[in-house]
């Protein structure tokens, strides 16, 4: 199984998106109030946390043709060294 690089990109752009809205939390306890910022805040942290642990993982799949072998998070190919 490959996965096209773009994916990760894309993750990666929607991640930095998430991320900005974490940061920019610190104003909408202005806005909402603090219970509902302090939601936010933990909600986005919680999809940035996870969404890089998936982009980490997607990054590590081979993109090439035929490189199905080289997935260094999976078993070793048949008839190679580890």
């Amino acid at each position: 199984m490959t996965i096209d690089p773009r994916v990760g990109f894309w993750l990666s752009i929607a991640l930095a998106i998430i991320g900005v809205v974490a940061a920019g939390s610190t104003q909408l306890t202005t806005i909402f109030g603090e219970h509902t910022a302090n939601i936010v805040l933990a909600i986005t942290m919680l999809v940035l946390g996870a969404g890089n642990a998936v982009n980490a993982i997607l990054h590590a799949i081979p993109s090439g043709p035929n490189k199905e072998n080289e997935f260094p998070l999976g078993p070793p190919a048949t008839g190679t060294k580890p």
